[in-house]
């Protein structure tokens, strides 16, 4: 399931993926699901910071694999001595005893009670734990750029129906304009036609507002210019037989996601620091070799090894806050595991309800609408219906062509988010492109 992050780790460790010579030869039409994820990925900020925080832990796995605390320590002493003699040597013609002494000191503190050992399992523990994380990222981008891509597409599609339901109710102004000239329908007829133009010039506008901020989220996401036309237009459907039962759902969501998978290793990564605070009270030892010349040109060797006394510092604080970081682990788990359980019932219930809904909409009833869209327009120039009962009818199958766009965006949004959701891989849902 992570060779691909593995994969991507390598190639990150290896070369400059981040050039701006690879960024924009990785993010060019034409669009598949893979090219578009890849760029939505690869592009974002959060994944590359994630990423640089990977070979962080790089760097402290290294520092973790050191042989000793610290570098060694060299110290050193010069001094003269000069030893008296009596006056009646001096007056015999003696002299002073005089030597120069020195010492050159040499000492290295070592690791006691297998701290070293320790911080190497807690700079694994971290770099596992990055990469759960990394993955939490990816899959994230992974699914919000399908579904900003879906919300385009549709409202792509709103905008389109909704420019062509406004020509009509331009064309239902002119007859009505026309029938109350010939005196054929009143006054407010007029009145009633011009509004409902006026209405459907409001739905025609906001459908374009929503295209255009749809369009600059996803140029946004895929680091493109905001006049770049997306002409990719994919099908999605779900390539997955769900189970009736929705606990063994959510244990499979628990078992799949990587977020509580993340959580596990900062549990165990917790209790690992909690360890290693409490070795801390075992201090480390110093060993040391020495060389001087003492007394009058007397040459001695020797070693020593010294000992901190924990006696002011006992490191029951840093124990304090360590044992209740690794408490705080814990409760994180189950809070994580109880989103995750929100949204996959979330997820379940739209899924289900809008699968559902969409069967209403079969293809014989949008087929009917439009074309007693059409006939009403007929209808009102034989003066065979009224302007006001036209006014309704329109508003009533065009709310249906409207529902219906609605009813599929949101069902193909359900699928994508049951995916991520249940913690499957991406290949469950079945990307197409459009005959």
């Amino acid at each position: 399931m992570y060779k691909y992050i593995l994969l991507l780790l390598f190639t990150f460790f290896q070369t400059e993926i981040y050039s701006e010579e690879r960024e924009v030869q990785s993010c060019k039409p034409p669009w598949d699901v893979y090219t578009l994820t890849e760029c939505a990925i690869n592009m974002h900020p959060s994944y590359k910071l994630e990423l640089y925080r990977t070979k962080e832990m790089q760097g402290r796995k290294k520092i973790a694999e050191y042989f000793f605390p610290s570098n060694p320590i060299v110290g050193g002493s010069l001094a003269s001595r000069r030893g008296s003699v009596d006056s009646t040597n001096l007056a015999g013609g003696g002299s002073f005893n005089q030597a120069t002494n020195f010492q050159l000191l040499v000492s290295q503190e070592i690791f006691v009670g297998g701290k070293r050992e320790k911080a190497m399992q807690i700079a694994d523990e971290e770099f596992r734990s990055q990469i759960f994380r990394l993955e939490t990222i990816r899959r994230s981008i992974y699914f919000s750029s399908l579904s900003n891509l879906v919300r385009f597409q549709n409202a792509k599609k709103e905008e389109l129906l909704s420019q062509e339901l406004y020509q009509l109710s331009q064309k239902l102004t002119t007859i009505a304009r026309a029938r109350v000239k010939e005196g054929i329908s009143p006054g407010i007829d007029e009145s009633l036609s011009e509004s409902e133009e006026l209405r459907m010039a409001k739905v025609w506008k906001n459908s374009i507002r929503k295209a255009e901020q749809t369009k600059g989220e996803l140029n946004l996401l895929l680091s493109q210019s905001q006049n770049m036309e997306m002409d990719w237009n994919p099908t999605f459907s779900l390539s997955l037989e769900l189970s009736d039962d929705k606990d063994s759902l959510l244990s499979l969501a628990l078992e799949n996601r990587p977020e509580i998978k993340l959580t596990e290793k900062d549990i165990k990564l917790a209790m690992l620091r909690y360890e290693e605070v409490r070795l801390q009270k075992v201090s480390n030892i110093s060993v040391g070799a020495f060389v001087q010349n003492d007394g009058f040109n007397e040459r001695v060797i020797g070693g020593q090894i010294s000992l901190p006394l924990v006696v002011w510092r006992d490191f029951e604080g840093e124990s304090l806050i360590a044992r209740s970081k690794s408490e705080q682990s814990f409760e994180t788990r189950d809070l994580v595991s109880r989103t995750v359980k929100q949204e996959v019932i979330q997820a379940l219930s739209n899924y289900l309800t809008l699968k559902e809904e969409l069967a209403f909409y079969d293809q014989r009833l949008l087929d009917r609408t439009s074309n007693d869209i059409s006939n009403l327009m007929e209808a009102l120039r034989m003066g065979k219906i009224r302007v006001i009962d036209a006014i309704n009818n329109q508003r009533i199958l065009v709310q249906t062509k409207l529902n219906y766009i609605q009813t599929k965006s949101d069902f193909e949004l359900a699928q994508i988010e049951l995916i991520r959701a249940l913690g499957l891989p991406e290949g469950k849902l079945v990307i197409r492109d459009k005959l």
